[in-house]
């Protein structure tokens, strides 16, 4: 079961940055949790908004590793590393990921930025 739902989640991980650039603003939005929808009262609107802010500045992410992933109960968090390339360059940070289980179904409940890049390069 633990390793199920392990996969799961590394699978919602990999869909929350497909849709992310590809700019899937339903699938996207059908992906956060009713809880963070709720908590932060999160609008279609809104993720349109991020979304076409993501476009105009070119930003896409590409993920370099999940390195670990923990689940209590309902709850899980994700670590691992990710490149965000945008119009300025591109640079690689670790991330953590929270994501919860609603009807069977791991949607992505927040991110925490850590804020440590660990390289920076300028676009030519």
């Amino acid at each position: 079961m633990q390793e199920s739902d392990k996969n799961k989640v590394e699978e919602a991980v990999r869909l929350h940055v497909e849709y992310y650039n590809n700019r899937n603003i339903d699938a996207y939005y059908d992906l956060v949790s009713q809880n963070s929808k709720d908590k932060y009262n999160i609008k279609l609107e809104d993720i349109s908004n991020l979304l076409n802010k993501a476009a105009f500045d070119g930003t896409n992410i590409t993920i370099v590793n999940i390195s670990q992933i923990t689940i209590q109960g309902d709850a899980a968090e994700a670590r691992g590393v990710i490149i965000a390339k945008n119009n300025q360059g591109s640079e690689t940070r670790s991330f953590v990921e929270l994501y919860k289980k609603e009807n069977g179904v791991w949607k992505y409940e927040q991110r925490m930025w850590e804020d440590t890049a660990t390289s920076q390069s300028p676009q030519q």
